[in-house]
């Protein structure tokens, strides 16, 4: 067999060259199929977006309920370390109880609870964002102070409730945390109640505006 006659055989059209007007054995999706899978792409969405919300939520009090412990526990360390009292004071108006506004923490020369010229500021606590709230309790209407011992100077100690949406619970499920100092200075997360309420020393928070 010549050299030409092989290549011509190599490159002879197929059955699927030689018939471009075949129809393709493969079909196309139709209607009916694209209606049946966004059908139960939105059924899944459904039944997914509750739970992913409540995620969110879940992880966005607990992670700021932690932040916030852990500078009031590096405040008390720091008075013990330095014999000096630390203060942590709400950026907002004094007397007001909220400290959604961010706070001081700084080294109270004079204990007077007010940041002066000269005094040296330690951490700054970012303000809160919306749908979250931070409100102390009576005793923490202005400033937390740990004196020398790592003990309150206001001695019966107090909490701030951080909040979602401006309520305890939402259909069963917690929106609130609470973080309570108690006269020695010690500094822990509250508990929860069955109805998912945190209850601090002196029983189970009726409100997350005026705890």
């Amino acid at each position: 067999m010549s050299i030409g006659h092989q290549l011509r055989r190599s490159f002879r059209p197929t059955a699927r060259d030689a018939a471009p007007g075949r129809r393709s054995s493969q079909r196309g999706v139709t209607l009916m199929e694209v209606m049946i899978v966004l059908g139960i792409v939105a059924l899944l969405l459904a039944l997914a977006v509750p739970g992913l919300r409540e995620f969110v939520a879940r992880n966005r009090l607990d992670s700021t309920a932690q932040d916030l412990m852990a500078s009031l526990q590096f405040a008390r360390s720091e008075a013990t370390r330095r014999g000096a009292q630390i203060t942590l004071r709400l950026n907002g108006t004094a007397g007001s109880k909220d400290w959604g506004s961010g706070w001081s923490m700084f080294v109270d020369t004079d204990r007077d609870g007010v940041l002066d010229t000269g005094e040296e500021v330690i951490r700054q606590g970012m303000a809160l964002t919306a749908p979250l709230s931070l409100i102390g309790s009576s005793g923490f209407d202005t400033f937390i102070a740990f004196d020398r011992d790592g003990r309150l100077t206001s001695g019966g100690g107090g909490y701030l409730v951080l909040c979602e949406g401006g309520s305890l619970t939402d259909g069963g499920q917690s929106r609130a945390r609470a973080v309570l100092v108690n006269g020695a200075g010690r500094v822990r997360m509250a508990a929860r109640n069955s109805s998912s309420v945190p209850v601090t020393d002196t029983g189970a928070l009726t409100s997350c505006t005026n705890p």
